[in-house]
């Protein structure tokens, strides 16, 4: 089974879309960092008696826009997951059309395979009227082909030439 053009779009999509949610994760994992430097700083200051409020309003932007980050990185991971579905119906759908056609096709092929058999049937074996005398020719289709070929001699006791309209549009030579 091929990818469709919709599964290629869709997974480079998702690539893209994995690439930018790493790069986040990274952000995200130093904001995190910061925060914890911030955290032990402000228990370090309070332990001293200091001044904290700064640190702690740093400590709440950092927090907030890792947060942030992380909201962020999950929509873009439920998008990616939606398109991916979506993709991956529309790549079924066109599975099946392709799957369609190609009966379709086959059932075509099938149908000209049975029309030519019957034709060769028809060739295969005629009835060819000689100075008044009926005379069937059979022939065997050829086992490397499977095609007729009526090639076969037919002896009479004149040398005239027949000429004779098989069905089918063949016309064949036979002497006779």
């Amino acid at each position: 089974m091929a990818i469709s053009n919709v599964m290629t779009r869709s997974l480079l999509s998702a690539s893209s879309a994995m690439k930018q949610v790493r790069a986040q994760e990274g952000i995200k994992k130093q904001m995190e960092g910061k925060a914890g430097v911030l955290k032990a700083e402000i228990k370090q200051d309070s332990g001293r008696g200091g001044d904290t409020a700064k640190k702690e309003e740093e400590l709440a932007v950092m927090e907030k826009k890792a947060t942030d980050i992380g909201n962020m990185q999950m929509n873009q991971l439920s998008e990616m997951n939606k398109n991916m579905d979506k993709a991956l119906k529309a790549d079924a759908e066109e599975q099946k059309r392709a799957e369609k056609l190609e009966e379709q096709r086959d059932k075509k092929r099938a149908e000209k395979r049975e029309q030519l058999g019957e034709l060769q049937e028809k060739i295969a074996e005629s009835t060819v009227s000689v100075d008044g005398a009926e005379v069937t020719v059979v022939s065997a289709p050829d086992t490397k082909t499977g095609e007729v070929h009526l090639d076969e001699a037919i002896a009479s006791t004149s040398a005239s030439e027949v000429k004779t309209a098989i069905t089918g549009s063949v016309t064949m030579d036979t002497k006779v």
